[in-house]
């Protein structure tokens, strides 16, 4: 599956991610982890230099997230969706009393 990534995808999905977990970090106390990446789009010829990344909580309670990140690029004299993702964050836990 690697092998069919588009060409500059992993440093974009790094960005995400990164971008992701940073939004976490700002609603969630204490230290989180990386629980789950629900969905991911890579389109071709977009690296993390080239776009702007946007992130939004879709769903939070006092144990976990799930963060929704759009990545745009310009194209043609507009914007394009280069990427997309939706990333669960959790506090270090060993039981979870709510879901996200």
């Amino acid at each position: 599956m690697i092998s069919n990534r588009p060409e500059k995808g992993l440093d974009l999905f790094g960005a995400m991610v990164s971008a992701a977990a940073d939004r976490a970090s700002s609603h969630l106390v204490g230290t989180i982890r990386f629980a789950r990446c629900e969905s991911v789009q890579l389109n071709e010829g977009f690296a993390s230099p080239g776009v702007d990344l946007e992130t939004w909580s879709v769903s939070a309670d006092h144990q976990a997230i799930i963060v929704s990140v759009f990545a745009t690029a310009k194209q043609d004299g507009g914007r394009t969706i280069a990427a997309s993702g939706r990333f669960t964050f959790t506090t270090l836990t060993h039981k979870r009393d709510y879901a996200a």
